[in-house]
């Protein structure tokens, strides 16, 4: 294993700085995913048992006669390939994620980087180290305060005081402000995504079971984070350079034409919080976009949804049902049937039997007028028949 670039003070402070995070990041990723894959380890182990239990779940429901059709066998074997590709096989896992993760940013960068500004690409820590050593210059040769410097003739006394800030103070807090957005800013996205990555032979196992995919769905989404967090970084970090390089450049000459610049603190330290302030913001922004959920159907369109598909099985299931018949004595159903010859016989000849078996007709308000009775049942007894014997029989008791 290459030993990491040391960490010094001067000159080449940043671009130590920087080189020594990425090396610390790439080392953390590759190492700790080898060191938890290799064979015995504890991250192996469980991984050996997790495959195991997710194996024989799946047989136990087969041999219940659960129901399990094609579509569940392709999907258990898809993703025990997925658990082993993520959590075994080094190659694969570098290609697919270690890659993209830790060099696809820059690599997107400086594809989709204008020609107006810097290229992310070999060089670009340099041009950041460049504008850190040209706010040490502009601290050690101040704003002019010294008696025969150009343009103090609008100032009194052949002097001026500091604008907004005193100027040693606004330069020293201007370049820790870069130095520390830089630095913070690449640190976190670098560490995490090492970290990340070194902990995917842990995080494979966990997309077997349903109860522990949501912790599988925060560790890609966290690498997603990464990739875009780095990806937004050094593109605003190229922004930086394109606006702070000719800003310095022109303080510095202005300072060794003899020209003060009073204004100069104050616009520097103004310029190095606005890109501190920016790329917190690009981190949360991104943030959100990778931990966004899924959109959802409102509460109320997912009711009506559900009560339209309610109300569409009641109906198949009532057509689909089979249609009872009101059953009738086959007495009064003979009955009727004569009943309808005659009327229709009566109705021709005119007679007046056909107003009786024609039924109830309707008045003027809806209702019947009188009331006819079905055929047999005109002359019916209504009084009970009794003979001597049965009363004679009814007093005994």
């Amino acid at each position: 294993m290459t030993a990491c670039p040391t960490v010094t003070t001067g000159a080449e402070f940043l671009v130590r700085t920087l080189g020594h995070l990425d090396c610390q990041a790439q080392t953390l990723g590759s190492f700790g995913f080898e060191a938890l894959a290799a064979p015995g380890s504890p991250a192996s182990l469980a991984l050996t048992a997790l495959l195991t239990l997710f194996i024989a779940i799946f047989a136990i429901r087969m041999l219940t006669g659960a129901a399990t059709d094609a579509r569940d066998v392709v999907g258990a074997v898809l993703k025990i390939g997925i658990v082993l590709t993520l959590a075994v096989s080094w190659p694969a896992f570098r290609t697919l994620a270690y890659d993209t993760v830790l060099l696809g940013a820059a690599e997107i960068a400086s594809n989709i980087v204008p020609s107006s500004m810097p290229d992310t690409g070999t060089g670009f820590t340099g041009r950041l180290q460049n504008i850190d050593t040209g706010m040490a210059s502009l601290t050690a040769a101040g704003t002019g305060r010294q008696t025969g410097s150009l343009e103090l003739e609008q100032f009194q006394d052949g002097a001026f005081r500091a604008i907004a800030m005193e100027d040693e103070t606004a330069l020293g807090w201007a370049r820790t402000v870069y130095l520390s957005s830089v630095i913070g800013s690449l640190a976190i996205l670098r560490i995490a995504g090492g970290l990340l990555l070194a902990l995917a032979p842990l995080m494979a196992g966990l997309l077997l079971f349903e109860f522990a995919r949501g912790v599988f769905a925060g560790w890609v989404r966290g690498l997603v984070m990464v990739a875009l967090g780095s990806l937004g970084i050094t593109l605003l970090l190229a922004v930086e350079v394109a606006v702070m390089e000719p800003w310095l450049v022109d303080a510095l000459n202005r300072r060794s034409l003899g020209y003060a610049t009073p204004s100069a603190p104050t616009e520097l330290l103004a310029l190095a919080l606005a890109f501190a302030i920016a790329a917190a913001g690009l981190l949360v922004l991104l943030g959100k976009v990778a931990f966004q959920n899924s959109w959802s159907v409102p509460i109320t369109l997912r009711g009506a949804l559900q009560g339209a598909q309610h109300a569409d099985v009641e109906t198949r299931a009532r057509a689909a049902a089979p249609i009872e018949l009101t059953s009738h004595a086959r007495a009064l159903t003979v009955s009727e049937g004569v009943r309808n010859v005659l009327r229709h016989e009566d109705a021709r000849r005119g007679t007046p039997q056909a107003l009786l078996l024609q039924g109830p007709q309707p008045s003027a308000h809806g209702a019947t007028s009188s009331s006819a009775a079905p055929i047999g049942s005109s002359w019916r007894r209504t009084a009970q028949r009794t003979t001597a014997a049965q009363t004679r029989r009814d007093d005994r008791r």
